[in-house]
């Protein structure tokens, strides 16, 4: 098997396990149960005096995007899975924000340059097994000086809350554990990103049950 098809098979592998959370995914979400924290934190971190162009990659069920479009942002949100786009849009309806919501693989994306002042990827770098190529086609999508917000945590921390794969699967993916702010600083300064600022401790603690390390990190397109 070729490392083009089994990349697409791992592909579907991940996709078929957020699908299949998604009806009951929100019921023990951080970002419902926590939702002002995460609104303010998100709000500081994207740093912006006026409605701005965002992209959302690996939307979910909208955390990051709905927040977004609340804050008067026009917001753009692509995942892989359409059980997860089905929730966001029923999130976003409910909020009464419009987004435009598609099913991409981040792979997919059309190659647009210079149409966002701010990408988001929220608790995305872990579940792929190419995290870097998310990190450039978030640089790709930035007009300069945009910003990337970029949020993850230590999961290995709390395994017994955390989402795992089947073992052939995680073992493809290489932050399968999870990483640490120094870890994505390194990864988004390879990407070609600068002028990083932190954001989480505006959480008094963690966000997420079993006291993982969770990050929220800023960085700009130079």
């Amino acid at each position: 098997m070729s490392s083009a098809n089994g990349s697409d098979e791992l592909q579907a592998a991940v996709t078929a396990h957020w699908s299949a959370r998604a009806p009951l995914f929100d019921g023990v979400a951080s970002h419902v149960a926590q939702r002002d924290l995460w609104r303010r934190v998100l709000e500081a971190a994207f740093q912006a005096d006026r409605p701005r162009d965002v992209v959302d990659l690996g939307c979910g069920t909208g955390a990051c995007a709905v927040i977004a479009a609340e804050l008067g942002h026009r917001v753009r949100a692509f995942d892989a899975s359409p059980e997860m786009i089905a929730a966001a849009r029923r999130a976003a309806e409910a909020a009464g924000v419009e987004i435009g919501f598609e099913v991409a693989q981040l792979r997919d994306i059309a190659a647009e340059e210079a149409v966002a002042d701010i990408v988001t990827l929220r608790n995305v770098l872990w579940t792929l097994e190419r995290p870097m190529e998310a990190l450039r086609l978030a640089h790709r999508l930035l007009r300069p000086g945009g910003l990337v917000v970029v949020s993850d945590g230590l999961w290995s921390v709390a395994p017994r809350y955390r989402s795992t794969y089947p073992a052939d699967v995680a073992d493809r993916l290489p932050l399968h554990d999870g990483l640490t702010e120094e870890m994505a600083r390194r990864m988004l300064a390879d990407a070609g990103f600068t002028a990083f600022r932190s954001w989480q401790h505006l959480f008094a603690a963690s966000p997420y049950p079993g006291e993982v390390p969770v990050f929220v990190l800023g960085a700009t397109r130079a």
